[in-house]
């Protein structure tokens, strides 16, 4: 993914929308540890370009909007996740990659529709 290509869209839906199948029946079931790492290295690569691409469509553009607004909060919240990490046991882990499931989503989206739709291809 830090070799300059841009990200495939269509493999990130379907890495999402797998981490979120997987975690669908949380919190009864926990998935298999293996599953949720595999998908959490993924979604962190995926996610942490998506979030430096958006901050730099947004730092071009200096007027304020509430768009920006929301976008600077997801980036917040997106670094605080990528800080965070996984966590200490399968419960947590399971969770992180929800998480990440989601927020590579709504990144996905808003870089979709911003200057910095060139980092996906599809």
């Amino acid at each position: 993914m830090t070799d300059g290509r841009p990200l495939d869209f269509g493999m990130l839906r379907q890495t999402w929308t797998e981490a979120l199948e997987l975690t669908n029946a949380l919190p009864a079931k926990v998935p298999d540890r293996t599953e949720v790492d595999r998908l959490t290295g993924y979604l962190r690569g995926a996610v942490g370009l998506l979030a430096a691409e958006l901050e730099a469509a947004i730092e071009g553009h200096p007027e304020d909007t509430s768009d920006r607004e929301t976008v600077r909060w997801l980036l917040v919240r997106t670094r605080k996740a990528l800080a965070d990490g996984p966590g200490p046991d399968h419960r947590t882990a399971a969770v992180h990659v929800e998480d990440l499931a989601l927020t590579c989503r709504a990144l996905a989206t808003l870089c979709r529709r911003q200057p910095c739709a060139p980092v996906l291809n599809g």
